[in-house]
């Protein structure tokens, strides 16, 4: 069924169409009023999915913006440290040639290095076998340093090369988090329109229409057993039941879906990204039939929405507007895209 459009969003509507495409989500077509409040609480429904893609969109790149951020900072301490060792390189190649120089000049100073004609200016044995004792000395520093020298030119070469990448790698991740910061602020304009026009067509339901949007209550649920960092991150989120949802909310006390999750393994000292887009690479894929406290539960073809697992075929999770964080069937919130184990 297309989303519930009010005849004042229509001009929201066509701003956000072309983002809508542009973040691999399909556009809603308009729809005529809802004759019934089932149908009012479901078209809103509809309509919450397209804000949470724009919010899980939102926060993807946000992620991606800090990761080059990174990216950049290490690439720039890559580039300062390479210049250094060329530099060093460079110099340590200068102090050589010097000495290749100095050798070089000792030869030829008038002094003829071949064996025979030390043999005809000795006056005795002892006199030759020295002068023929320095004389290869000289030649063997004069090649031992020649060779010294050839290796210190390749090893500053490449710490040129090395740094010169460095700062190719630093310039691209530079423009990178430019064009990402760019991105960041019209998929936030994006979300912003479109969840002020939730928000809009919640305040215009009915309490009886706001009741069946809601979807029935969340059972009471205490903390499970168990130890190790999933269970830590179930009892964490468990712990936040009642909590308002609030879109892009990471915590302590207010939480889309994704930003439960994200705190929610935080307090088990595993660190995640912030949106759905991100949360579904990390970790492993297990099947449902696999299901265990503290997986990762993803839904809908957009994976825009997630919650935890929490065992007895329940999951915890931050629902959408006008709902609190609250316990349901994984089975009762939407078609499965996929589970991902975090830890284990």
């Amino acid at each position: 069924m297309p989303p519930f459009r009010s005849r004042r969003s229509h001009a929201v509507t066509a701003t956000v169409v072309a983002v809508l495409l542009g973040a691999g989500g399909a556009p809603a077509s308009a729809a005529p009023d809802p004759d019934t409040s089932s149908e009012a609480a479901q078209q809103l429904r509809e309509l919450t999915r397209e804000a949470e893609v724009l919010t899980e969109d939102y926060k993807s790149a946000e992620d991606r913006h800090k990761a080059r951020e990174a990216e950049l900072a290490r690439a720039e301490a890559a580039a300062k440290k390479a210049s250094g060792r060329a530099s060093e390189a460079r110099s340590e190649e200068g102090a050589l040639r010097e000495e290749v120089d100095a050798l070089t000049a000792a030869s030829y100073r008038g002094a003829d290095r071949s064996e025979l004609s030390a043999l005809l200016t000795s006056e005795n044995p002892d006199e030759y076998l020295d002068r023929v004792s320095v004389l290869r000395k000289l030649a063997g520093d004069y090649d031992t340093t020649v060779d010294t020298v050839a290796r210190a030119t390749e090893k500053a070469e490449k710490a040129e090369r090395r740094a010169r990448e460095a700062r190719d790698a630093a310039a691209k991740a530079e423009t990178e988090a430019a064009r990402l910061e760019n991105e960041i602020a019209e998929r936030k304009a994006a979300m912003d329109e479109r969840i002020a026009e939730v928000k809009r067509q919640y305040e215009n339901l009915s309490q009886q229409e706001k009741e069946d949007f809601a979807g029935g209550g969340s059972e009471d649920v205490g903390s499970i057993g168990g130890t190790g960092a999933a269970t830590t991150a179930v009892n964490a989120a468990l712990g936040k039941q009642g909590s308002p949802y609030v879109w892009g909310a990471k915590g302590p006390n207010r939480f889309d879906c994704s930003g439960l999750v994200q705190w929610s393994y935080e307090q088990a000292g595993i660190s995640l990204p912030a949106s759905t887009r991100t949360q579904i690479d990390e970790g492993r894929s297990v099947s449902t039939s696999q299901l265990r406290p503290g997986d990762v539960v993803f839904y809908y073809s957009s994976a825009s929405h997630n919650g935890l697992y929490i065992g007895n075929g329940k999951v915890v999770h931050a629902p959408t507007e006008g709902q609190d964080v609250k316990v349901e069937n994984y089975r009762d919130i939407g078609d499965v895209h996929s589970v991902r184990r975090m830890v284990g």
